[in-house]
């Protein structure tokens, strides 16, 4: 039996020069590869290292690469990853709708071109995603020009939505990473909470394009992918005066996810553990890093694959949010 499919986390760039991209955190490299590579501009929380990245290898097949304005691709017979940047106009008001969809469109056109056509994830990266030209939240503004990309390929959220994160930058440009298929994801959501698509219109114009989560039967593996999870109970922000309970209800919004990914494995399955998952966690503030340490070692106990960065969480009250993929073989 193969082993399942993963992201690998490196501290160098290099052995990911032949994989089909990665996504940097941290201090960016002091060199490059050709395999399309995003550096994040947001602080790592991690004293053993000036950067970490989180490498997507090939699964199957030769490798392919291509490039598309502001951004590169490459992919085997299984899967694409590719990463695009458009130099983002922070502060000019109504320029972000326009920059958002722009992003997206480039990216419906590599999905379409390629014919890996399932969209499976997205990490966005926005500067200053609270600031307000115009009187409305960036944020809420890069949510309009991603739902009319879709609208204008006739993609319909509920069906095509993959798992997506969008955080807040301190400075650099709107950057999107993402990773699709040739195989449809079964997309996941949560029982606790209300899809994101179908948020009221307190949360802005248009709702987010996103789903919970999405599992994917790749040849050899069952692969997971957790959108960014925050303290969200149906639609509303839960806890706003406490870092550890916000961690605490993630958790219970992670554990939910998976008994709905595990309900969909066969039943000889191990089926996923929250224990034995990648994380990549978001920190708002420097002090709270800790404390969130602290209760994922309560709840989950020591040795975790989880990294920490500093990002600015999509609503302003939330203190923390965390990723998560998972891998299991498939017999």
């Amino acid at each position: 039996m193969s082993a399942p499919y993963h992201p690998r986390t490196v501290d160098r760039i290099e052995p990911c020069a032949d994989g089909l991209g990665l996504i940097w955190y941290g201090s960016p490299p002091k060199t490059s590869v050709s395999a399309p590579f995003l550096s994040v501009p947001i602080p790592l929380f991690d004293h053993r290292s000036h950067g970490l990245g989180e490498c997507w290898p090939s699964a199957q097949g030769a490798v392919t690469q291509g490039e598309v304005p502001g951004g590169r691709y490459r992919h085997d017979d299984a899967l694409l990853f590719g990463v695009l940047e458009h130099t983002d106009p922070a502060g000019q008001e109504d320029q972000l709708p326009a920059a958002s969809q722009a992003l997206y469109d480039r990216l419906f056109t590599v999905l379409n071109a390629t014919g890996f056509v399932h969209l499976w994830r997205t990490w966005n990266y926005l500067p200053d995603i609270h600031g307000e030209p115009g009187g409305l939240e960036r944020y809420r503004q890069f949510n309009i020009g991603r739902q009319a990309a879709y609208a204008a390929h006739t993609l319909p959220s509920e069906q095509q939505a993959p798992a997506a994160c969008a955080l807040g930058t301190r400075r650099g440009s709107l950057q999107l990473a993402f990773l699709a298929g040739k195989v449809e994801p079964i997309r996941l959501e949560n029982p606790r909470q209300i899809s994101a698509y179908h948020y009221p219109r307190d949360y802005g114009p248009k709702s987010p394009t996103f789903s919970r989560a999405t599992l994917v039967p790749l040849p050899h593996s069952w692969l997971l992918l957790i959108s960014g999870t925050a303290s969200i109970v149906g639609h509303e922000s839960r806890h706003l005066d406490s870092v550890r309970a916000q961690t605490r209800e993630i958790l219970a919004n992670l554990s939910a996810l998976l008994s709905e990914a595990n309900a969909r494995l066969p039943e000889d399955s191990l089926g996923f553990r929250l224990s034995q998952l990648q994380y990549r966690i978001y920190v708002r503030h420097a002090g709270d890093v800790e404390k969130i340490q602290r209760e994922l070692r309560v709840c989950l106990g020591e040795g975790l694959d989880a990294h920490y960065v500093q990002a600015d969480v999509c609503r302003q009250e939330l203190l923390v949010e965390i990723e998560a993929t998972g891998s299991l073989p498939r017999s």
